[in-house]
């Protein structure tokens, strides 16, 4: 099966899924590099910040920036209706505290 294949096959939900469970166990193994990791954005330039699922941050006022889960989420997809149409299928939860707790799907 060639990877188009393979993609064609896997729902933008299951993939969102599967890296869900990933990024969820790889938090238990080391909570304090992947929160640091997950916190982490770079700058990015225009071209990337207005690809069509790729979650990027931009407030306006400071450089647009990407990190991890934005990332993750183009790979997946953008949501494609709904009240979330335009968000990516993860999302971080984190604590009061600043910690990173787990990923879930977006709500």
């Amino acid at each position: 099966m060639t990877t188009k294949q393979w993609h064609a096959q896997l729902s933008k939900g299951a993939l969102a899924d599967l890296l869900i469970d990933r990024l969820n166990e790889i938090l238990k193994t080391d909570p304090v590099a992947l929160n640091a990791l997950v916190s982490h954005r770079v700058p990015c330039n225009d071209e990337l910040a207005k690809h069509s699922t790729v979650q990027v941050h931009d407030d306006g006022i400071n450089p647009t920036t990407v990190g991890l889960l934005g990332v993750l989420n183009g790979l997946v997809g953008a949501i494609e209706d709904g009240p979330r149409k335009g968000w990516g299928f993860i999302t971080g939860v984190w604590e009061a505290d600043g910690s990173l707790s787990h990923f879930q799907r977006t709500k």
